[in-house]
């Protein structure tokens, strides 16, 4: 009777009959059937794109042989002059194609018939550039060149650049970055390095019970270091991940350096300093930058060791330490591994000798020795059949993920190749692999991303975009090389040419614009490419600025405020509650078994817990009717609240629809109340959803 009653409430209202507006029915006109077939979907666009590609070289042979004819030079110099100034017209329609992506833009912007007529215009004009008396440097300009060179040390200025660079990636690092809340990771490794200056190691207690750290057991030390210094704050626990952060900018600038010249290393440092994705993780205290800091100098250490004949052997120890301090930092670094053999056969490339290279032996004897006991210590400290229920931890090691049904092959593709800020890179490194692969370290770089991207796609159960994150700068060093080295095939070019002050120019032009292409869509500070990613890429809140993740502060602030004696306390975050709301909780709720609960025969009822404070596990409808009975109000806190459907059955859903009423809502944070009186007596009874 109650669900004819709700339903005889909530009929429609019906404002007027159809055509009943002053403006009467509305004129509909029918569009034209898309026509799907091959040859308009296939045929047709190939034909264009042909048809173009050899309008445009026939108009390269023609103009060419024409200008070698009036101004009776070699038809070479002709044709790489005439090749050059195509170059930035190339660029710049790149350029034009930008905004289709921005959202403040109308998608069809770029498609104008007048850019098209500009484009024609500009081909054909820039052939009379064919006639522009050829000029050398003049003696002023090669003076005022050697002047500045005199002023600043030629060995000085790209140090004093990278200093000014990461000066600036500081500054964008630094600010703000310790107003956001703790998140659930963040905070759970706050708890284990309290443990440190306690006992000497990082661990938790759960229902009286010590659990030791055994997973991220390198990231709780410096957070007790900076605790102990300046008190536990989001400042302070966070100051790890920002000095580490920081320090990549260096880091990035001196492997560019060491492995191509310092053109790429300066370029790749200050895109890397300004990156949304950078700057966020820097300012989170979880495991991404600590552990892209230790990869970046394990990937860098290892190429210094095996550049040269023999290795050499301090550079290889140092890959080795660090590569262990990233694989405490997170376990999922282990993949560097088989990307750093890989690696070494590509360059050193039908060379055998290494095999006899006993330091490399003793290195990954000393590897594997951490890795076996890392996973030992992870298996022996976890009790499996107390546990049921979902977590990361059930990850122990790689497995045959390609072979189960939640394989999803594209998706670090969509996630960090084809993402909004990483698109160019992944381009420019694709067009350059045919220019660029003779060189040993664009050959380094380019297979540990490959091999890297292998791994985590098919050799682990888990997929998330922060498992990317220790590598993503090996993107970053192989499209700003392979863009310097086609900057250099340009000047090259002009060279060839003759020489000439406008060869020159179209190459500088063209080099420089395609630098500066990259910089302008790996960040959001000139444009706002969001949909440059893939239409299955959701956006993700690290990845861009001026987005707060959520807020379990509020939350527990607000509950703290509000409490009255005799209430209930259900949260989803427990140890983040207690931490800003200073009182601690009453049950956890998941009645899905979407995170992992233990069994804990030492309550007064014997029932599972949570596995942050030990809380009571609340699993079924039944079980939160029960316990919402008992109190005069009851709350729930749901942060993130995208985890609200996560965690309650469709039952318990629409149970708190019925009966809960949501009094607090933050970034991606709420809070619902259910009141004494609007309990149902009948708890026996059953509460379906619809």
């Amino acid at each position: 009777m109650g669900d004819q009653q709700s339903a005889q409430k909530q009929r429609a209202v019906e404002a007027g009959s159809n055509g009943s507006p002053p403006w009467g029915y509305l004129t509909q006109q029918l569009e034209s059937p898309v026509n799907l077939s091959d040859f308009d979907a296939v045929a047709k666009p190939v034909a264009v794109i042909l048809l173009t590609i050899v309008g445009t070289i026939a108009l390269w042979l023609l103009a060419s042989r024409f200008v070698a004819a009036k101004t009776h030079e070699a038809l070479r110099y002709a044709l790489a002059r005439d090749a050059l100034f195509h170059a930035p017209i190339t660029v710049g329609l790149l350029f034009l194609l930008l905004p289709r992506y921005d959202f403040r833009f109308p998608i069809d912007w770029p498609f104008q018939p007048k850019f098209v007529v500009l484009t024609i215009v500009a081909l054909l004009g820039v052939r009379l550039l064919h006639f522009v008396p050829r000029r050398r440097t003049t003696a002023d300009l090669s003076a005022r060149i050697r002047q500045i060179k005199n002023t600043v040390s030629a060995d000085a200025l790209p140090y004093l650049l990278l200093a000014m660079i990461i000066g600036l990636g500081f500054a964008f690092r630094y600010h703000d970055f310790g107003a956001m809340s703790f998140d659930h990771d963040e905070y759970g490794l706050v708890q284990k390095s309290k443990g440190i200056w306690q006992l000497g190691f990082p661990f938790n207690r759960l229902a009286g019970a010590i659990r030791p750290a055994t997973t991220y057991e390198l990231l709780p030390y410096p957070m007790a270091v900076m605790s102990l210094l300046f008190g536990a704050s989001e400042w302070s626990i966070r100051l790890p991940a920002l000095i580490m952060g920081t320090l990549c900018i260096g880091i990035i600038a001196l492997m560019g350096r060491r492995l191509f010249n310092w053109r790429t290393g300066l370029i790749a440092a200050f895109i890397y300093a300004c990156l949304p994705m950078n700057i966020r993780w820097a300012q989170n205290a979880f495991h991404p930058q600590q552990c892209q800091f230790m990869s970046m100098l394990t990937l860098w250490f290892f190429y210094e060791g095996i550049r040269v004949r023999p290795f050499h052997h301090k550079y290889l120890t140092a890959a080795s330490v660090t590569f262990c301090a990233a694989y405490l930092s997170w376990e999922g670094s282990v993949f560097i591994l088989p990307a750093l053999f890989l690696a070494l056969l590509v360059v050193r490339w039908g060379e055998w000798w290494w095999l006899k290279e006993f330091h490399l032996y003793r290195c990954v004897l000393f590897i594997a020795a951490l890795v076996i006991a890392e996973f030992c210590w992870r298996t022996l400290g976890s009790s499996p059949y107390l546990l049921i229920g979902f977590g990361v931890t059930n990850l122990a090691g790689p497995s045959l993920f390609f072979l189960k049904y939640g394989w999803q092959p594209m998706y670090y593709v969509n996630h960090l190749l084809l993402s909004e800020n990483h698109v160019f890179f992944t381009l420019m490194t694709v067009a350059g692999i045919p220019f660029c692969w003779r060189q040993p370290a664009f050959r380094y770089v380019v297979t540990v991303l490959g091999a890297l991207i292998f791994c985590h796609t098919n050799l682990i159960a888990a997929l998330s975009p922060r498992y990317c994150i220790y590598y993503q700068p090996l993107l970053i060093l192989s499209g700003v090389a392979a863009t310097v080295t086609l900057y250099d095939r340009l000047l090259l070019l002009a060279r060839r040419e003759g020489n000439s002050a406008v060869a020159r120019s179209f190459a500088h032009a063209a080099g420089v614009a395609m630098l500066f292409l990259l910089f302008v869509q790996s960040n959001e500070w000139l444009m706002k490419l969001y949909s440059l990613s893939g239409p299955d890429v959701a956006p993700g809140l690290m990845t861009r600025l001026n987005t707060y993740r959520y807020d379990p502060r509020g939350a527990a602030q607000y509950v703290r405020s509000h409490f009255q004696p005799g209430d209930l306390i259900i949260s989803t975050i427990p140890h983040v509650f207690e931490h800003y709301a200073g009182m601690s909780g009453d049950y956890f709720m998941d009645a899905t078994l979407m995170k992992k609960i233990t069994y804990n025969e030492k309550f007064a009822e014997p029932r599972f817990m949570d596995k942050f404070r030990g809380y009571p596990v609340i699993r079924s409808l039944r079980e939160l009717r029960e316990v919402t009975s008992r109190g005069r109000r009851t709350w729930l806190i749901f942060v993130p609240y995208g985890g609200f459907s996560k965690v309650n059955s469709p039952e318990a859903r629409a149970y708190l629809n019925a009966y809960a009423k949501v009094v607090f809502e933050s970034y991606r944070a709420k809070v619902l109340l259910i009141g004494g009186e609007s309990q149902p007596v009948n708890l026996a009874a059953g509460y379906n959803a619809e």
